[in-house]
């Protein structure tokens, strides 16, 4: 969902009778919004308010969320200051999984069946899973914009986060397995868009999974895109993102027969 979120933050966009399909791309006006999020097994709630600072470039960003879904329930809160090109940002939650994923230590490597075939079996789409989890996570951030013009627009983030989750534990966000502690994240988007139809671009992203009492490194690509979807007068859209490590027998949503983590969101958003 941090992706999503972050769309909201790129380059400015006019204000017209017709919403432009790229308007998530550009500078959004103050208020306080409500925002509801459905993802096909699941949804979010999102409370949302944005205050400008010395122009509209500048804005703090104050959020809560609740997140129901298939697997698990999740609730944040989270801040994001941005200055211009950069900005900083702050996430606190707590998770419950109620289809929790753990495996054993592999004494020849990380942990005994937790390739994408085994999770299958063990957590069918309509039996009870293994177990469950509860536990807290906090993660800080930055963030570089890059509004490069009217039509190409990109941002990188960095991004530090520690989990109490179970050691070998399955994590549905980031569709890997890893374990409780500290983990590092970098990722960069970009997007060509266009008022008319929306924008499309490439996505990195670098993991650094915290196994074994030391952290593994793993590297993902693939692409983001967004559009107004205009089922509603204004103010809705949806994003895809799609990622693939191919090889990786750990990686994944394990409902797919391929390495990929793979969403499409819709989202309307309310004016408070």
């Amino acid at each position: 969902m941090c992706l999503l979120a972050a769309l909201f933050a790129c380059v400015s966009a006019p204000a017209l009778a017709q919403q432009p399909r790229d308007y998530m791309l550009g500078f959004e006006r103050e208020g306080t919004y409500l925002m509801v999020d459905w993802f096909g097994t699941g949804g979010q709630l999102i409370l949302e308010h944005r205050l400008p600072i010395y122009g509209s470039a500048n804005e703090l960003k104050l959020g809560l969320a609740l997140v129901p879904a298939y697997p698990l329930g999740e609730a944040y809160a989270r801040a994001d200051l941005r200055i211009l090109f950069f900005g900083i940002g702050t996430t606190v939650a707590y998770r419950s999984v109620w289809r929790d994923l753990q495996f054993d230590a592999d004494p020849n490597g990380y942990c005994l069946r937790c390739d994408r075939a085994s999770r299958r079996e063990i957590d069918s789409l309509f039996e009870r899973s293994p177990g469950s989890d509860e536990w807290p996570y906090a993660e800080v951030r930055g963030t570089l914009f890059g509004p490069f013009n009217e039509y190409f627009v990109g941002m990188s983030t960095a991004a530090l986060r520690y989990e109490g989750r179970d050691d070998r534990t399955y994590d549905w966000y980031f569709t890997n397995v890893y374990d409780r502690g500290f983990l590092g994240r970098w990722e960069t988007e970009f997007y060509f868009k266009h008022r008319d139809w929306g924008g499309i671009g490439p996505y990195a992203q670098l993991l650094v999974l915290p196994r074994n009492n030391s952290h593994e490194s793993q590297w993902a690509f693939g692409f983001n895109a967004v559009t107004r979807l205009g089922i509603m007068h204004r103010d809705d859209l949806l994003f895809i993102t799609f990622l693939i490590r191919p090889g990786d027998e750990i990686y994944g949503q394990h409902s797919y027969f391929a390495p990929v983590r793979a969403l499409a969101i819709y989202r309307v958003r309310l004016t408070l």
